[in-house]
């Protein structure tokens, strides 16, 4: 999955190339981090989309200057506006296939291929390192993929010298073509996995809601520590798919957050 989404990442540096002077930018400096560690949650780099969570390797590497950005978070793109509160622009980016080997329950229900997507994405901090709220839009190339959106909002308190604490709350929502590729069961699907009866969903809405709650220490000028863990439900709209088995589960993440280029 990684290799397929550098690969969309180099097609979309050809956008760089652009100029729009309506993009908002007032100074910020330019940014070179790279975060890795483990993560747990539904969306897995290295094994798609999940039903059932699991402790995977996560890594995002983000480039931002005036002219715009590149990330394995946010694609690769221009600004719509950029300054020490608000961020937004819009990319080429990937959204995550369904591996049938990565999870028990996709048994019989085959591989989902992922998309090159238009993504748009956006932050805002009303009170600078203390609250920032997010969002993004990401919507497939490939029709039977859909649309996939999140929003949440962090809170972050200082605890003592170099630890600060935070609560992250945040939504996933996808349309209804999104659903039935990742969650519907066909006809054809049914037969072959003899567990699960057809499945097709009627609407468009949120699937899960999220909460972690962790800290974050600043091991050196340049790295910081991040530890969370908290939990992630899944809604009565999700539920009605037979591919999921519980409602509730542990989501956690251990990542070191390292600023470079300086």
């Amino acid at each position: 999955m990684t290799i397929s989404y550098l690969r969309t990442g180099a097609f979309a540096l050809a956008i760089f190339s652009m100029h729009f002077t309506w993009a908002l930018d007032t100074g910020v400096a330019d940014k070179f981090e790279v975060t890795y560690g483990v993560n747990r949650s539904n969306q897995s780099l290295l094994n798609g989309v999940l039903v059932t969570y699991k402790n995977d390797p996560t890594i995002n590497v983000t480039y931002e200057t005036a002219k715009g950005f590149a990330s394995i978070q946010n694609g690769v793109g221009l600004w719509l506006v950029r300054n020490e509160q608000v961020k937004a622009g819009y990319s080429l980016n990937y959204m995550m296939g369904r591996y049938a080997t990565a999870d028990s329950r996709y048994s019989g229900m085959g591989n989902v291929a992922g998309s090159v997507a238009a993504y748009a994405w956006g932050e805002w901090q009303p009170v600078k390192d203390a609250i920032t709220v997010y969002g993004n839009y990401s919507s497939a190339l490939r029709a039977s993929n859909g649309a996939l959106a999140q929003w949440g909002a962090t809170l972050g308190v200082p605890v003592v010298n170099k630890i600060n604490a935070f609560v992250d709350v945040s939504r996933y929502w996808a349309d209804q073509k999104y659903q039935q590729t990742y969650y519907g069961v066909s006809s054809a699907q049914a037969g072959s996995s003899n567990t699960y009866s057809a499945y097709t969903p009627t609407s468009s809405g949120t699937l899960y809601s999220n909460t972690l709650w962790g800290a974050m220490f600043e091991a050196t000028k340049d790295i910081d520590l991040v530890v969370g863990v908290g939990k992630s439900s899944a809604t009565g709209l999700l539920m009605n798919s037979p591919l999921l088995d519980r409602k509730t589960q542990t989501n956690a993440t251990v990542v070191l957050n390292q600023r470079l280029g300086k």
